[in-house]
Protein backbone atom coordinates (compact mmCIF):
# COMPACT_ATOMS: atom_id res chain seq x y z
CA UNK A 1 0.00 0.00 0.00
CA UNK A 2 2.81 2.28 1.06
CA UNK A 3 4.47 1.56 -2.76
CA UNK A 4 1.09 2.42 -4.06
CA UNK A 5 1.02 5.53 -1.70
CA UNK A 6 4.23 6.72 -2.72
CA UNK A 7 3.85 6.23 -6.45
CA UNK A 8 0.51 8.36 -6.91
CA UNK A 9 1.97 11.33 -4.21
CA UNK A 10 4.70 11.55 -6.74
CA UNK A 11 2.41 11.38 -10.32
CA UNK A 12 -0.19 13.70 -8.77
CA UNK A 13 2.19 15.82 -7.45
CA UNK A 14 2.62 17.46 -10.48
CA UNK A 15 -1.35 17.40 -11.46
CA UNK A 16 -2.36 19.38 -8.07
CA UNK A 17 0.69 21.90 -8.18
CA UNK A 18 -0.77 23.33 -11.97
CA UNK A 19 1.27 21.05 -14.63
CA UNK A 20 0.39 20.28 -18.22
CA UNK A 21 -0.63 17.07 -19.11
CA UNK A 22 1.07 16.70 -22.59
CA UNK A 23 1.65 13.06 -22.78
CA UNK A 24 -1.07 10.35 -24.12
CA UNK A 25 -2.86 12.03 -26.60
CA UNK A 26 -4.79 8.55 -28.24
CA UNK A 27 -7.94 8.15 -27.81
CA UNK A 28 -8.88 5.56 -24.52
CA UNK A 29 -10.66 3.41 -26.83
CA UNK A 30 -7.34 3.10 -29.26
CA UNK A 31 -4.74 2.35 -26.33
CA UNK A 32 -7.37 -0.01 -24.66
CA UNK A 33 -7.22 -1.96 -28.29
CA UNK A 34 -3.53 -1.47 -28.21
CA UNK A 35 -2.82 -3.01 -24.91
CA UNK A 36 -1.22 -6.82 -25.34
CA UNK A 37 -3.43 -9.77 -24.74
CA UNK A 38 -0.76 -11.63 -23.43
CA UNK A 39 0.93 -9.37 -21.44
CA UNK A 40 1.08 -10.04 -17.55
CA UNK A 41 2.94 -6.39 -16.45
CA UNK A 42 1.83 -2.97 -17.37
CA UNK A 43 1.72 0.41 -15.67
CA UNK A 44 -0.88 3.44 -15.69
CA UNK A 45 0.06 6.96 -15.64
CA UNK A 46 -1.55 8.48 -13.18
CA UNK A 47 -0.96 11.72 -14.56
CA UNK A 48 -2.58 11.03 -17.60
CA UNK A 49 -5.45 9.29 -15.24
CA UNK A 50 -6.35 12.67 -13.75
CA UNK A 51 -6.09 14.75 -16.46
CA UNK A 52 -8.31 12.89 -18.72
CA UNK A 53 -11.08 11.19 -15.89
CA UNK A 54 -13.59 13.37 -14.86
CA UNK A 55 -12.83 12.59 -11.08
CA UNK A 56 -9.23 14.23 -11.59
CA UNK A 57 -10.63 17.28 -13.67
CA UNK A 58 -12.57 18.40 -11.18
CA UNK A 59 -10.20 17.85 -8.41
CA UNK A 60 -8.03 20.11 -10.53
CA UNK A 61 -11.05 22.67 -10.40
CA UNK A 62 -11.76 22.18 -7.06
CA UNK A 63 -8.04 22.96 -6.24
CA UNK A 64 -7.01 25.75 -8.48
CA UNK A 65 -10.18 27.51 -6.97
CA UNK A 66 -8.93 27.55 -3.88
CA UNK A 67 -5.88 28.85 -5.02
CA UNK A 68 -7.75 31.89 -6.61
CA UNK A 69 -9.08 32.20 -3.92
CA UNK A 70 -6.27 32.59 -1.40
CA UNK A 71 -3.96 34.43 -3.91
CA UNK A 72 -6.97 37.10 -4.48
CA UNK A 73 -6.62 37.51 -0.21
CA UNK A 74 -3.06 38.13 -0.08
CA UNK A 75 -3.72 40.25 -2.83
CA UNK A 76 -5.80 42.54 -0.99
CA UNK A 77 -4.48 42.06 1.72
CA UNK A 78 -0.65 43.28 -0.08
CA UNK A 79 -2.83 46.32 -1.46
CA UNK A 80 -3.70 47.33 1.90
CA UNK A 81 0.09 47.66 2.99
CA UNK A 82 0.67 49.21 -0.32
CA UNK A 83 -1.55 51.90 0.85
CA UNK A 84 0.03 52.19 4.32
CA UNK A 85 3.25 52.37 3.24
CA UNK A 86 2.44 55.52 0.56
CA UNK A 87 0.83 57.17 3.51
CA UNK A 88 4.03 56.45 5.29
CA UNK A 89 6.35 57.91 2.56
CA UNK A 90 3.51 60.79 2.18
CA UNK A 91 3.23 61.60 5.88
CA UNK A 92 6.41 61.34 6.86
CA UNK A 93 6.84 65.11 6.81
CA UNK A 94 3.73 65.87 8.13
CA UNK A 95 2.96 64.02 10.42
CA UNK A 96 4.59 64.53 14.52
CA UNK A 97 6.67 61.83 16.03
CA UNK A 98 3.98 59.73 17.71
CA UNK A 99 1.32 59.62 14.53
CA UNK A 100 4.39 58.34 12.38
CA UNK A 101 5.03 55.73 15.01
CA UNK A 102 1.79 54.75 15.25
CA UNK A 103 1.63 54.51 11.35
CA UNK A 104 5.25 52.67 11.38
CA UNK A 105 3.98 50.01 13.80
CA UNK A 106 0.96 49.73 11.45
CA UNK A 107 2.70 48.90 8.66
CA UNK A 108 5.13 46.47 10.59
CA UNK A 109 1.83 44.77 11.74
CA UNK A 110 0.24 44.90 7.78
CA UNK A 111 3.47 42.80 7.00
CA UNK A 112 3.50 40.31 9.76
CA UNK A 113 0.03 39.57 8.77
CA UNK A 114 0.80 39.40 5.27
CA UNK A 115 3.70 37.02 5.83
CA UNK A 116 1.35 35.17 7.93
CA UNK A 117 -1.71 34.68 5.66
CA UNK A 118 0.90 33.73 3.13
CA UNK A 119 2.57 30.78 4.93
CA UNK A 120 -1.46 29.73 6.16
CA UNK A 121 -2.36 30.01 2.45
CA UNK A 122 0.61 28.01 1.19
CA UNK A 123 -0.58 25.59 4.24
CA UNK A 124 -3.82 25.32 3.45
CA UNK A 125 -3.25 24.77 -0.18
CA UNK A 126 -0.55 21.66 0.82
CA UNK A 127 -3.46 20.53 3.48
CA UNK A 128 -6.17 20.29 0.47
CA UNK A 129 -3.26 18.79 -2.00
CA UNK A 130 -2.84 15.97 0.28
CA UNK A 131 -6.76 15.35 1.06
CA UNK A 132 -7.36 15.76 -2.55
CA UNK A 133 -4.36 13.51 -3.19
CA UNK A 134 -5.38 10.78 -0.92
CA UNK A 135 -9.18 10.59 -1.90
CA UNK A 136 -8.12 10.52 -5.49
CA UNK A 137 -5.65 7.64 -4.62
CA UNK A 138 -8.45 5.72 -2.89
CA UNK A 139 -10.88 5.57 -5.71
CA UNK A 140 -8.18 4.98 -8.07
CA UNK A 141 -6.14 1.86 -6.88
CA UNK A 142 -9.25 -0.63 -6.58
CA UNK A 143 -9.82 0.52 -9.82
CA UNK A 144 -6.17 -0.40 -11.20
CA UNK A 145 -6.69 -4.01 -9.39
CA UNK A 146 -9.74 -4.11 -10.73
CA UNK A 147 -8.69 -3.59 -14.69
CA UNK A 148 -6.07 -5.78 -13.71
CA UNK A 149 -7.51 -8.66 -12.67
CA UNK A 150 -9.33 -8.63 -15.62
CA UNK A 151 -6.40 -8.48 -17.97
CA UNK A 152 -5.09 -11.13 -16.09
CA UNK A 153 -1.87 -9.20 -14.98
CA UNK A 154 0.44 -10.13 -12.27
CA UNK A 155 1.69 -6.31 -11.63
CA UNK A 156 0.94 -2.67 -12.12
CA UNK A 157 4.02 0.03 -12.17
CA UNK A 158 3.17 3.54 -11.92
CA UNK A 159 4.89 5.15 -15.00
CA UNK A 160 6.58 8.03 -12.70
CA UNK A 161 7.73 5.58 -10.34
CA UNK A 162 7.24 2.25 -8.60
CA UNK A 163 4.48 -0.63 -8.21
CA UNK A 164 1.46 0.83 -8.16
CA UNK A 165 -0.95 -2.82 -8.08
CA UNK A 166 0.46 -6.40 -7.53
CA UNK A 167 -1.31 -9.93 -7.70
CA UNK A 168 -0.48 -10.75 -4.27
CA UNK A 169 0.22 -14.21 -5.57
CA UNK A 170 3.76 -12.80 -7.63
CA UNK A 171 4.81 -11.64 -3.59
CA UNK A 172 7.63 -13.49 -3.30
CA UNK A 173 9.22 -11.88 -0.42
CA UNK A 174 7.81 -14.57 2.30
CA UNK A 175 9.45 -17.25 0.11
CA UNK A 176 12.95 -15.30 -0.29
CA UNK A 177 12.45 -14.53 3.57
CA UNK A 178 12.21 -18.05 4.71
CA UNK A 179 15.18 -19.10 2.18
CA UNK A 180 17.60 -15.82 3.93
CA UNK A 181 16.56 -17.47 7.27
CA UNK A 182 17.50 -20.70 6.41
CA UNK A 183 20.49 -19.92 4.75
CA UNK A 184 21.49 -17.99 7.91
CA UNK A 185 21.18 -20.72 9.98
CA UNK A 186 23.07 -23.02 7.55
CA UNK A 187 25.70 -20.77 8.56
Amino acid sequence: MRAMTMAAAMAVAGLWGGAAFAQGTGSPTQLAMAFPADARVAYVDVDRVAAISAEGRAASASLEALRAKKAADLEERQKRLGSLQERLNVGASVLNAAAAAALQREFQRGQVDLRRASEDAQADLEHARAETLQTFSAKLFPIIGEVAKEKKIWAVFGKESGLAWHDPATDLSEEVAKRLDAAAVGK
